[in-house]
């Protein structure tokens, strides 16, 4: 079938805890079976401490109603404490849904498919208020991707914080980028950790319209191409990003070093220095303290760059 599990119709407050939810496998059609689905109409769904894990679609997916009803988005989904991994094409698949919060997962090896693109998490469609947070992901083609397809309006109001994000591969023909943000409205991506990636951040090349108003602070970043920004980022606002010194960055399909490109994208507070981070992603002592406050809390005089907050 679809899924292993699914929520719709008015289903309310249901919680999917601590199972082992994995093989469940479609080999014609479009070949999605997934964990759990959680359809349009679907509200307050907890998926909690579960491993889910080798299906031939996502883990969770949460499906909009496009082309399938007239129903209301599902709302106000939790997922969190799940180890979600190695499926034909995502850990976490959010489409039209509203109000979803994924917390402190652990999601890995997710490779370039014939449908798929390697991503660990996908948020696109018309998503609305979608908070990923404390997240580690790893062993994917690609970590978190926020826009791409639509039918309707952009995602919007979307929070990628204090992610770590590390060996992100180009490997067998995937793109090797820690987070892609395309078309949306409102993202922000702040005090994110990436390493070992080959692209740290891609944003606004205009695939399905422009990536508007978007934050990118206090990010620890450790990758060869550290940004990479199109010509369809309006409204973009950058700061207090810590680069590794000698980076390279991209704007408009030009390479260049770090004063040109904080010129160009009116950056007057990001800086190149010690990336180390340790085992447990302790930030290097150039991103203690020397972050923008963001409005999370944070011990010492100031937030540190990066997914983890020392001293508390």
């Amino acid at each position: 079938g679809g899924a292993g599990i699914t929520t719709f119709n008015n289903a309310r407050g249901p919680t999917i805890e601590n199972n082992n939810i994995h093989d469940f496998v479609r080999t014609t059609g479009n070949q999605d079976s997934h964990g759990i689905v959680v359809q349009a109409a679907s509200y307050d769904v907890t998926v909690r401490n579960n491993d889910i894990h080798d299906n031939s679609g996502d883990s969770v997916q949460c499906l909009g109603p496009e082309g399938v009803s007239s129903l209301p988005p599902a709302t106000g989904l939790l997922v969190e404490n799940n180890h979600l991994f190695g499926n034909r094409e995502n850990a976490v698949d959010i489409k039209t849904c509203h109000d979803v919060t994924i917390r402190n997962n652990r999601m890995h090896h997710f490779v370039q498919s014939a449908t798929a693109k390697g991503e660990a998490l996908v948020v696109h469609y018309s998503a609305k208020n979608v908070l990923v947070e404390d997240n580690e992901l790893y062993d994917a083609s690609k970590g978190i991707a926020v826009g791409g397809n639509h039918e309707g309006p952009v995602p919007s109001s979307v929070v990628v914080r204090r992610n770590r994000l590390h060996d992100i591969t180009d490997a067998g023909g995937g793109e090797g980028t820690a987070i892609r943000l395309e078309n949306s409205q409102g993202t922000v991506v702040a005090n994110n950790t990436i390493t070992r990636a080959k692209s740290a951040i891609i944003l606004g090349h205009g695939t399905g319209g422009p990536t508007e108003s978007l934050r990118v602070e206090n990010n620890l970043v450790d990758s060869p191409i550290a940004v990479d920004v199109g010509g369809q980022a309006p409204g973009l606002q950058m700061g207090s990003n810590l680069y590794p010194a000698g980076a390279q960055f991209k704007h408009n399909g030009q390479l260049v070093a770090l004063d040109a490109f904080k010129a160009a994208t009116g950056d007057a507070s990001s800086t190149g220095g010690d990336v180390t981070v340790s085992e447990v992603f302790a930030p290097s002592p150039s991103a203690q303290d020397k972050g923008l406050d963001v409005g999370q809390p944070f011990c010492g005089a100031a937030p540190d760059i990066g997914a983890v907050e020392l001293g508390c």
